[in-house]
Formats: C-alpha cells, sequence, structure tokens
C-alpha cells in the first residue's frame, strides 16, 4: 500500500469534512487530478465522444509543472484516463516521474497498441505508474476490431502479456493491470470468455460499464433494452470470475436496481474531490462538464491560480446547486447525471447526443470546425416507442 503524506492525509480529512457540510467555500484541495496529456489518438473508436485527432494539442513539460506545484502536494491521485493515448506523449515519462516526486498516486489507461518494452521497463523499474489500465471491449478480435478502428486485438495481447512480464522480471507488484470493457448488445454475450482470459493472464481488475450511445450508433445496442440477457451473461460472468480469487469484476447495476435513486439520488462528490486540466490549461469540474463548461484556465497568458478558480463565483455557485435538487442547476446536466440518478432512465443511456450538440461543433485554431460525433445522425430518431427495457 503506497503511502501519503502528511500533507495529502490533512487534505483528505478536511475535504471529507467539506463535502458532508456541503460547503461553498472551500480551504481542501481536489484529491483526484485527472490531466489530459494529449488529444491524439491511434485508434477511432465507434463511441468516442471526445474525438479530436487533427492539430491536437499536448501538454508541455513545464505546464505539467505548473500545474503539479499547485495541485499534486494535496492531490492522492493524479489519473490521465482522458482524451487521447498517453503513449503519444513523448514525455511521458518525465511527467509521470513529477507525480512520482510529489508521492501521489498515478492511473494510466491506454488502448494498448502503441506500449514499447523500453519504456514499460523504464516506468516499472521506476515506480512511475501505480495502476494501468487498457480498453478491451471484446473477446474475439472481429468485436474488438470493429469498435476499436484500427485496433489489432493480438497485438494489444501481446503488449498486455509483456507489461506483466516486464512487472515480474524487475520483482514489482505495480503497475496493478486493470481492463475497461464497455458493455453492449454486439459485445455482452463474449464477457464471460473475456474474464476467463483476463483471470488466466493474471489481470488485477476488470471495470465494466454501460454503453453511453452516441455519434449515430443505433440505441438498440444499449445493455438499457437487454436488460434479462444481461443479468443472464453477469451471473455466467461472475461464476467464472470466481475461479480466479486476484480477479476482481465489477459490473454495473440492472436497472431495476438504479430505480430508487430517481427519488433518492446520490450526493455528487465531484465539485470538492476532483478536476480535470484539459490539453489548453482549462479547468473543467467533472467527467461530464468535457467541454461543455469551464471553470478557467491554469496555464498560458490567460491563466488564473488554481485557488482562486477553486473558489470563484462559479464554483460555489456549482457547489451550492448540484445535489439541491430544489434549485435550478448551474451546470443543467447535474439534473440527469448518472453519477446522481443511476442508470435506471433511458436519458442515461441514450441521451449523448445532446451532450454533442452543446459542445460541437468547435472552431480549432487552422480555423476548421471539429465535430466531437462520428456520425452527425441524431440518435433520438432511431429510438424505439417504448421505452421501456426489453
Amino acid at each position: 500500500m503506497r503511502r501519503f503524506t502528511a500533507r495529502q492525509a490533512l487534505n483528505t480529512g478536511l475535504n471529507e469534512v467539506e463535502f458532508r457540510l456541503q460547503s461553498t467555500v472551500v480551504r481542501s484541495l481536489p484529491q483526484n487530478v485527472d490531466i489530459v496529456l494529449t488529444k491524439a489518438c491511434n485508434l477511432a473508436c465507434t463511441f468516442c465522444v471526445d474525438y479530436e485527432t487533427p492539430g491536437a494539442k499536448r501538454i508541455s513539460l513545464e505546464n505539467f509543472e505548473r500545474v503539479a506545484r499547485q495541485l499534486f502536494p494535496t492531490a492522492r491521485l493524479v489519473s490521465i484516463c482522458s482524451g487521447g493515448e498517453p503513449y503519444l506523449h513523448k514525455g511521458l515519462e518525465d511527467l509521470l516521474r513529477v507525480a512520482r516526486r510529489h508521492r501521489v498516486a498515478t492511473w494510466v489507461l491506454s488502448n494498448g497498441m502503441l506500449v514499447r518494452e523500453d519504456r514499460v521497463r523504464t516506468i516499472v523499474r521506476e515506480g512511475l505508474i501505480t495502476t494501468h489500465g487498457f480498453s478491451v471491449d471484446g473477446f474475439h478480435p472481429a468485436t474488438v476490431e470493429r469498435l476499436r478502428v484500427n485496433a489489432k486485438l493480438d497485438t494489444i495481447l501481446e503488449k498486455i502479456r509483456m507489461v506483466l512480464r516486464v512487472r515480474e522480471e524487475e520483482g514489482k507488484r505495480e503497475p496493478r493491470t486493470i481492463i475497461r470493457y464497455a458493455l453492449m448488445r454486439s459485445n455482452v454475450e463474449e464477457l464471460p470468455d473475456a474474464v476467463e482470459r483476463w483471470g488466466e493472464m493474471g489481470i488485477d481488475r476488470m471495470d465494466c460499464g454501460y454503453l453511453a450511445v452516441c455519434n449515430g450508433i443505433d440505441p438498440q445496442e444499449s445493455l438499457y433494452f437487454h436488460q434479462d440477457l444481461m443479468s443472464r451473461i453477469f451471473t455466467e460472468a461472475r461464476r467464472v470470475a470466481a475461479r480466479y480469487p486476484r480477479l476482481r469484476v465489477n459490473l454495473p447495476p440492472a436497472v431495476h436496481d438504479e430505480q430508487p435513486k430517481r427519488q433518492q439520488p446520490s450526493r455528487c462528490r465531484a465539485p470538492w474531490r476532483f478536476v480535470k486540466i484539459d490539453t489548453d490549461g482549462r479547468v473543467l469540474p467533472c467527467y461530464r462538464a468535457w467541454e461543455a463548461i469551464s471553470m478557467g484556465k491554469v496555464y498560458d497568458d490567460d491563466s488564473t491560480a488554481f485557488r482562486d478558480i477553486w473558489n470563484s463565483e462559479k464554483y460555489q455557485a456549482l457547489r451550492r446547486t448540484v445535489n439541491d435538487d430544489s434549485v435550478e442547476k448551474s451546470f443543467p446536466y447535474c439534473a440527469r447525471c448518472d453519477y446522481r440518478y443511476g442508470w435506471a432512465d433511458l436519458a442515461q443511456h441514450v441521451g449523448f447526443e445532446e451532450w454533442a450538440d452543446t459542445v460541437a461543433p468547435e472552431t480549432a485554431e487552422n480555423g476548421h470546425a471539429i465535430d466531437h460525433r462520428r456520425d452527425r445522425r441524431a440518435s433520438a430518431s432511431m429510438l424505439p416507442k417504448n421505452d421501456l427495457p426489453a
């Protein structure tokens, strides 16, 4: 277990108190800092909701250190799991060394295609990544390669095995390895076989989540409409997982189990515990706020000190309204977010076209419009008339 500094521990305790009090002005700083290293990616995943490879920016070491000085001394986790492919950033190891100096845990998510042994050996030997994730949504090559365009499953499996081998050769316990699996109708029946594969390989954890329909994908791909099938597959997946004590399999709740959240929603912790920094220095308060709202910038000529942004009028309004359902939300998406209301509502599964309408098109520096959807067709036009789960 990684030890945290006294300052990190103190911040964690104060953060918990301020969250419970729902303080609008806070002294603590976020525990989880998600930094987008690059928007560039070598794949073209069909369900990616922030596709932006041409002319994509990359964070510089100077700007990363600028963020680190303000946030890492009190943070417990630095996440590099948003945006593009982290191994496309040539300075990844140097950025991770900055995090290591602050004794903060690191979580990196990759599609696996570009992982090289020389880089992995450096990362493992120096202890630069605490948890390494790989996005693999299926068991058969045809499934994975259809969903993740330009991916090659054989290559990804080879790279994952290499990471595990290097970890063993270096005599290290980290990075722990995690598989990310987006569940949908066309891949859910492969789940038990996938669980067996990862269990046999020695993977530590498998995180499975619902597909959020976007980019003109047929809404019937959503498991919202296939709950009975999902239940049967999950039962089989759990039976397989029981044979591999090392492997922890996290599956999403059934729609009917989420119904109580519609009347008794969970309290959102993000405005107190989390922050995301985009490649241009923009501060985003949660994953659902991606490019829909910005709280300010922490680097470049128009930057502001993070503490000033953290207690700005925008952040105070967000904290004041996010968990109060008797008032109008500062960020409208808070009124329907799955983090609070669960996955019982159809809109949680197929409503990402609304998100895309908010953020796209965006004008890049080269003057070309960026449409964050891969297909301009509106999913809503394809929705079945009956919005109840099958």
